[in-house]
């Protein structure tokens, strides 16, 4: 995965997420939980989410779920603790390529039309926004050009998938389903941050969109995991 090296999360956040790991908890067998997370990430409500908050007052382990979502999303579009339209799109962009990659993976191994069908929707919407949101930062900040690349521990932390991994495991389109929820939660987490913090109207659509799609494609591939997969 030769795109997906070399970029690295900032040193915050992997203290959050230590922190985190250590509440314990799990995905569901859907692939993800009911309010959203990051891949095998299932823990407490937990305070400090917003801008401006600190501490972890009032954990709740059982129960962490979109608030420790948020909380991760903010460290990546705020790498020195202000939200930053060009730290979204460089979070953004190598996240949408991960999901473009995984999405092509789908067309040439997924068993069901469905999933080849959202697969080319992914791609297609994908594709299109890291255009954009390249376009934006090229205008705003000099260069179209985000650090490309995210190493092991980061794909992880973002609920992304090897490619080449994934390609590899069967049944192929529940592996894809539980691998693409927790992409897709991350992706919508980042984007709500940005629909708070970002005064560009451009920003705010493609993260409005983001949001509106890949909330719809995660009720459908649950709606699909239960059908085809429910023995879990």
């Amino acid at each position: 995965m030769k795109a997906l090296k070399g970029f690295r999360l900032p040193g915050l956040l992997l203290a959050v997420m230590l922190v985190l790991a250590s509440c314990g908890g799990g995905a569901t067998a859907g692939g993800g939980k009911e309010d959203g997370g990051m891949q095998g990430m299932d823990h407490g409500s937990m305070d400090g989410g917003k801008k401006g908050g600190g501490g972890m007052q009032g954990m709740d382990h059982g129960s962490m779920g979109s608030m420790g979502d948020e909380m991760m999303a903010r460290q990546m579009v705020s790498p020195k603790g202000e939200y930053s339209d060009k730290a979204f799109i460089d979070a953004m962009v190598p996240h949408h390529e991960g999901a473009i990659e995984m999405a092509k993976v789908a067309l040439k191994n997924a068993q069901h039309e469905e999933i080849k069908r959202l697969a080319r929707d992914i791609v297609g919407a994908q594709e299109a926004e890291t255009k954009k949101l390249g376009e934006i930062r090229e205008r705003e900040f000099g260069s179209a050009e985000s650090p490309s690349g995210m190493s092991d521990m980061d794909m992880q932390m973002m609920g992304m998938t090897d490619p080449q991994k994934l390609a590899k495991k069967r049944p192929f389109d529940r592996a894809f389903i539980d691998a693409m929820i927790p992409h897709h939660e991350s992706a919508m987490a980042m984007a709500k941050v940005a629909l708070e913090e970002s005064e560009n109207g451009e920003i705010r659509g493609i993260a409005e969109d983001i949001v509106g799609a890949q909330k719809r494609e995660i009720a459908q591939m649950r709606s699909w995991r239960q059908q085809w997969y429910p023995e879990g």
